[in-house]
């Protein structure tokens, strides 16, 4: 049993460049799709926190045609990141509703029920040869423990604004336990994503997204101000003295404060430590020893928490969403090193003793676009902000901004 986990998809999402709503990136993955035996969408498939539903899903129709196309008579499960967490939240009030409506206990509602919530009627319509399974938070595939991996949200520790948002979190939730359990850890996460759901569907969404992100990155700079003024004069003299001598003052990498704890270019090991902890107070690692996780962007391939070679290894899919720094090349360069898109995790059961494997299929304009930067007279990072800018950098052939 070949299975093929794809995460962070993100399409419709205004904070990046959605790949798989083009056509070359759809073709990139087309033979691993091919091969697999089922597929995993472990969550923010479509991105339903900065972008309206509808748009959303006409971004995402290439893909579920894509699916359509290679997945009959194969297996799709689908668990909810937390840009697409909404869908959960309505399929609960779905049942609730025909609970009231009808009088009768759940048991009796469930065929009626899944046929008539959307996301499953859709899926079932698009994919009709495909068996179509929703699971959350998490699923098994042979020894591997799956899950999207955004209640690492509560225990990673950021930056300032993240921690001030988390700290937020947890009062919403009515206060953080010593050992949280998935009801705390969905009681943190709800509020935030609602509210963005519902700011996302308004005419004027994306833009009231766009001044809340940075009012909350300006709230963080006070507080790091307050927290370690000698360190912020620092910088505010290096900046001055860019300044004056008519350089350009580098822009901090874009991290969506709102969209993950995560910022992109940071170091990896903090989200797996915090992913770790979530494992250990779910009891997740009393019954797995591989971990496949995802909201981070970051690929992972094999990696633990500590320092030793015992405990529990960690895989992330990464992402299929290009979100670049918009400040100097050492930013990019990070980015290259963490973030890079178009990556999935294959678990083979014949292969590998069922070990997870990372796949990295865009890791050729990666290697490229990094000896560009390394090169004399390096691009700047300006000229790359869509992926269309990358393929032309590099020479790619084939560049299709389309959707067909």
């Amino acid at each position: 049993m070949r299975s093929l986990v794809l995460s962070d998809t993100h399409l419709g999402a205004w904070t990046g460049d959605d790949l798989l709503a083009y056509g070359w990136a759809r073709e990139v993955l087309r033979p691993e799709l091919e091969r697999a035996d089922e597929v995993v969408l472990l969550g923010d498939f479509v991105d339903l926190l900065f972008a309206s539903t509808e748009h959303a899903f006409a971004r995402a129709d290439g893909l579920v045609e894509l699916f359509a196309q290679t997945l009959a008579g194969k297996h799709l499960t689908w668990l909810a990141g937390n840009h697409d967490h909404h869908v959960l939240v309505r399929r609960l009030e779905a049942l609730i509703e025909l609970r009231i409506a009808t009088g009768k206990p759940d048991e009796e509602l469930l065929e009626q029920w899944r046929g008539s919530f959307f996301f499953e009627a859709f899926l079932r319509r698009r994919l009709p040869d495909t068996a179509i399974e929703i699971a959350y938070p998490r699923c098994r595939v042979g020894e591997v423990m799956l899950s999207h991996g955004h209640y690492l949200d509560g225990e990673v520790r950021g930056s300032v604004p993240n921690r001030l948002l988390q700290g937020g979190f947890w009062r919403l939730a009515g206060g953080r336990t010593t050992t949280p359990a998935i009801e705390d850890y969905e009681a943190a996460l709800v509020p935030l994503t609602e509210l963005l759901f519902i700011e996302a569907q308004l005419p004027k969404g994306a833009a009231a997204e766009q001044r809340i992100q940075a009012e909350l990155r300006r709230i963080g700079r006070l507080a790091a101000v307050v927290a370690a003024p000698g360190r912020e004069l620092e910088r505010l003299g290096r900046s001055l003295a860019r300044r004056l001598r008519g350089g350009t003052e580098p822009q901090a990498a874009a991290d969506y404060v709102l969209a993950r704890m995560v910022a992109p270019g940071s170091s990896v090991l903090p989200s797996v430590r915090a992913y770790a902890r979530v494992c250990r107070n779910l009891g997740w690692d009393q019954g797995a020893r591989w971990f496949v996780f995802a909201h981070t962007h970051q690929p992972l391939d094999g990696v633990r928490a500590g320092d030793t070679s015992a405990g529990p290894r960690f895989w992330n899919t990464g992402s299929w969403i290009y979100e670049p720094p918009a400040g100097s090349v050492s930013d990019y360069l990070r980015y290259l090193e963490h973030n890079w898109p178009g990556s999935a995790v294959v678990i083979d059961t014949e292969e590998r003793s069922g070990e997870p494997q990372l796949l990295e299929l865009l890791a050729a304009d990666r290697t490229a676009l990094r000896a560009r930067l390394q090169a004399p007279n390096p691009p700047a990072p300006e000229r790359l902000r869509r992926y269309k800018d990358v393929r032309r950098l590099l020479g790619r052939s084939a560049i299709d901004d389309g959707h067909a």
